[in-house]
């Protein structure tokens, strides 16, 4: 019922999952991609001293990689990426090294697999620090059970955390309504929160593992999702209460994919506390603010996504178009309403110009702005025989 959880960002992911972006096809052995700022461009940042990967980036592979495919592919403007990564043979990350523009080290990566394919060991080393994480799985499942991770700071001993992850995250339990076609999903945690002085609180963990209520699907006569509310039960600080944190609807099209999500917020604040038949009473404050945000979506014939399109308080905030050629993206028209004239808005059109190796993978993407080349994403690869 993970997938109740994470229904949105699946089907997200979903939309464009025909399409190729910066994926390597093949068996890879080593890759190297950077990033060449044409004509005087620049990566994206937000405040005088980022540095070119960006203001406050959690600076994680997984998380620049990202950061870069995201901003590429569906906005006007270019992220930063330098890295060189080994695979093994099953296309397991084995090594990677990330550098700054200046060609200075920003971490150096190496990761270890048991014969199941299971990531066992992964180790890091920057200008400051070492960290190794070591992962310890259920017998010979992919379930992971325990995490050693050892930090050592220059001149700082060595720390080392242990983790137990099956208590790391909640387990999920649903309850399904046949009558009234509501899937209810419940947190079983001994999370709590703990005063520590008249007004001060902090996290820990009970001895009794409780079910919490953390979301409510309500489902249509085709039993697909129309409507979620979704629950915190970490906001109440005396454990008693749930807080309704969103609210989505969803509309489809005839052939049952998500044309528009709208997110609500009204101006109250909703609590609810369990009573003793188990049942949730509602408890109203005044003092939020309203709000609305939706999403709309629009596709081609062949259920590649065509348009999709971000409004605020029923104003466009933004919109992008998506042209495809050879199972690519080779244009997009994107339009960013922020700080402009309303009455004098122009999509701006982004060309992508693509070269291929023999593998068919691109190895390098020139990114047009208007008419004028701006930035060129390249990757050196290399394969097994």
């Amino acid at each position: 019922m993970q997938q109740l959880l994470y229904f949105l960002i699946f089907t997200s992911s979903l939309l464009q999952s025909q399409v190729i972006k910066d994926s390597v096809l093949g068996n890879p052995k080593y890759v190297k991609e950077y990033v060449v700022f044409l004509n005087d461009s620049g990566p994206f940042t937000f405040m005088k001293g980022d540095n070119e990967y960006g203001h406050a980036t959690i600076m994680r592979p997984d998380n620049l990689r990202k950061s870069m495919s995201g901003s590429w592919f569906e906005s006007d403007f270019c992220r930063y990426i330098n890295n060189e990564t080994y695979y093994d043979k099953n296309r397991n990350i084995t090594k990677e090294t990330w550098y700054y523009k200046s060609g200075e080290i920003v971490d150096d990566y190496t990761y270890t697999y048991d014969s199941l394919g299971r990531l066992i060991n992964e180790n890091s080393t920057d200008k400051y620090s070492t960290t190794n994480k070591k992962y310890i799985y259920k017998g010979s499942s992919k379930k992971l059970k325990f995490t050693e991770y050892r930090s050592k700071w220059e001149n700082e001993p060595e720390k080392t955390y242990f983790n137990n992850r099956e208590y790391h995250a909640p387990f999920i339990v649903t309850r399904f309504d046949t009558l009234s076609k509501t899937d209810s999903v419940f947190a079983v945690t001994d999370f709590v929160w703990k005063k520590v002085g008249e007004n001060s609180f902090q996290e820990g963990n009970d001895s009794i593992f409780r079910k919490k209520l953390c979301q409510v699907n309500f489902y249509d006569d085709e039993f697909q999702i129309k409507e979620s509310k979704f629950f915190d039960y970490k906001i109440d600080h005396y454990n008693k209460k749930l807080f309704q944190s969103g609210y989505t609807k969803y509309e489809r099209d005839s052939l049952g994919r998500i044309k528009k999500e709208t997110q609500i917020q009204d101006d109250k604040y909703h609590y609810f506390v369990q009573e003793k038949n188990g049942k949730y009473r509602e408890e109203i404050k005044d003092g939020g603010y309203a709000s609305t945000s939706a999403m709309a979506y629009e596709y081609y014939d062949d259920g590649n996504l065509k348009t999709r399109t971000h409004f605020y308080q029923g104003n466009i905030s933004n919109r992008i178009q998506f042209v495809y050629k050879n199972n690519r993206i080779e244009k997009i028209f994107y339009l960013d309403t922020w700080g402009k004239d309303k009455n004098n808005l122009k999509p701006t059109e982004i060309i992508f110009k693509y070269k291929f190796d023999k593998q068919k993978n691109w190895t390098e993407i020139i990114k047009n702005i208007d008419g004028k080349d701006l930035y060129k994403w390249v990757r050196e690869i290399k394969y097994y025989e």
